[in-house]
């Protein structure tokens, strides 16, 4: 992978689990998910950013927050962080895509930051059918539905541009906060055969997510709420499925 695409996937996974920190004595680029993630993290995550900034990344859990990751204090990876466009401390709601990724003429500079955003920030889901449809569709969970979500404005017009670029029909609305002083939630999402479109351009590096897209493509479905270790022990044969329609 070329380094502009390595520094783009970067700056998608930052988009959505990352922190600048700068209290004026001490800086950091904190970087944690889902304890369930622990895998992408040691696997890809940490040898991606260590690939890109040339030094040593360790990861660890983070106990009090339940969260899995790392931590960087090297002051030029901070620096090119903040360069890029991040801004120091709270980005939730200001995030942006960064320039060089927005104006690349390269197809999988884009693809890559999306890939790094979905496997942070993202969900993966499958939907039963209502209606007349047959049997298989309203008892199983089969349609697959790709979401992104994001509190930034600016980051989901953005994600927009670059899926509009690529070619991915996607449909977009924003919901209204559950709670007083929330910030309204922007939710991208893609389905059906432009999901598959997705797992072509973009695809996903984290196991937790790909175990989903395993099961749904061996046996057309993916049952909901399952854990990662019960999506491998299906994925392994520990578990039986009954095979549908595969797409």
């Amino acid at each position: 992978m070329e380094r502009s695409n390595c520094l783009a996937e970067v700056c998608g996974i930052h988009a959505g689990d990352g922190y600048l920190r700068n209290s004026g004595y001490k800086r950091e680029l904190d970087v944690s998910g889902n304890l369930e993630e622990k895998s992408y993290y040691d696997g890809y995550v940490a040898p991606l950013f260590s690939r890109v900034f040339k030094l040593e990344v360790k990861t660890r859990s983070f106990p009090s927050r339940r969260t899995y990751g790392f931590v960087i204090r090297d002051k030029t990876a901070i620096e090119n962080m903040h360069e890029v466009g991040f801004p120091y401390g709270k980005k939730s709601s200001i995030v942006r895509v960064p320039e060089f990724v927005m104006k690349s003429k390269n197809k999988w500079v884009k693809a890559a930051f999306l890939r790094g955003f979905f496997d942070t920030d993202g969900c993966l889901a499958f939907e039963r059918k209502r209606g007349k449809y047959c049997t298989f569709k309203k008892t199983h969970h089969y349609y697959p539905l790709l979401i992104l979500n994001t509190i930034s404005g600016g980051l989901a017009n953005d994600m927009e541009i670059l899926l509009e670029e690529l070619g991915l029909h996607f449909c977009r609305e924003c919901r209204r906060p559950k709670q007083e002083g929330w910030k309204p939630l922007n939710r991208i999402w893609l389905r059906g055969t432009f999901f598959v479109e997705w797992m072509k351009l973009a695809g996903s590096k984290n196991p937790s997510k790909l175990s989903r897209y395993q099961i749904w493509k061996r046996y057309g479905h993916c049952p909901p709420n399952t854990t990662f270790a019960e999506r491998l022990s299906i994925l392994s044969g520990e578990i039986k499925l009954d095979h549908g329609p595969v797409w």
